[in-house]
């Protein structure tokens, strides 16, 4: 055996601490519009606004941290941009730092015959998360009743009605999608009372799996097999591979990590692996990436002196 036991158990228990409670990290959720489809409402009508603040009640009623786009990016990305696709909403979003996008399409659609108008609305919605690109979830709603418009009318009569409706279904997607979203980030779920030991029984282990990029530089291939050990006895570990459509050599290494603690304590396991295999590094964290840089240390070659004079 590479490592002694007595070793490892006492690695065990150093990195799960029973007393101690992680919860993962309440992610920070942006809801935004898209309306890159011609037949959906713009974001700049009050329909679309109407729709957006339902949403956002049903997200912060259950705890979440919405953000609000115009207050994260109003000093860095062009304002009052309509009819934006996915891409667009996803690098903005990775530019602000959100964690999930509540993405959502509104369809209007009105019959009008001689005596009145008749408006319905179908919304769309759905939950992605921003870094490692997984779908959390989706539903659509569209009511069984149209909203009237008697005549006369006038355009603004129309978008009550369609508003009105709408803020209504809207608060219905809004609360599938925050109960979706709470299923993977439960209130208290990180607080494990009972013991652990690695695995995904660990510390933080009732929460939301998130998938990490880690990124070791300068480690050769004898280090890797030193981290390997560390890594998976960290609490809340659930699996790890090579990254596929990475250049992997003997001194530069990444790999997927599946984990359910929380990017503060993960890099607080990254530190101390460093201290225990006795080498220096820097941790850095940037979304869902965690690169380790290896410090090497300088060899001093000095010329050998002559013992005899």
């Amino acid at each position: 055996m590479r490592k002694p036991i007595l070793l490892l158990i006492a690695i065990v228990c150093f990195f799960v601490a029973p007393s101690m409670a992680f919860a993962t990290d309440l992610p920070r959720v942006m809801i935004v519009g898209e309306d890159a489809d011609p037949d959906t409402v713009p974001r700049n009508s009050r329909v679309f606004k109407r729709v957006l603040n339902a949403i956002s009640n049903e997200m912060v009623n259950l705890g979440f941290d919405v953000k609000d786009e115009t207050a994260l990016t109003h000093t860095t990305h062009a304002q009052g941009r309509t009819r934006r696709n996915d891409a667009e909403l996803i690098q903005i979003a990775k530019d602000a730092g959100i964690d999930v996008l509540c993405i959502f399409s509104i369809y209007p659609n009105a019959k009008a015959n001689q005596n009145s108008v008749r408006v319905t609305a179908r919304i769309e919605g759905r939950l992605l998360s921003v870094w490692d690109g997984s779908r959390m979830g989706n539903f659509e709603s569209e009511p069984q009743q149209y909203q009237l418009v008697p005549r006369p009318y006038s355009r603004n009569d129309v978008l009550e009605a369609v508003g009105k409706l709408s803020k209504i279904i809207g608060s219905d997607v809004g609360a599938v999608l925050a109960d979706r979203l709470d299923q993977y980030h439960p209130e208290g779920g990180g607080s494990d009372s009972g013991g652990g030991s690695g695995g995904s029984s660990g510390i933080g282990s009732s929460g939301r799996l998130l998938e990490w990029t880690l990124i070791f530089d300068g480690f050769s291939d004898d280090d890797m097999l030193d981290v390997e050990d560390y890594i998976t006895i960290f609490t809340g570990y659930d699996s790890h591979r090579p990254k596929s459509n990475a250049l992997n050599t003997s001194s530069h290494h990444e790999m997927w990590y599946k984990t359910s603690i929380d990017s503060s304590h993960l890099k607080r396991n990254m530190v101390r692996m460093l201290r225990k295999l006795n080498m220096k590094g820097r941790v850095y964290i940037s979304g869902n990436e965690v690169k380790i840089v290896k410090q090497h240390r300088v060899k001093q070659r000095r010329k050998q002196s002559n013992s005899d004079w």
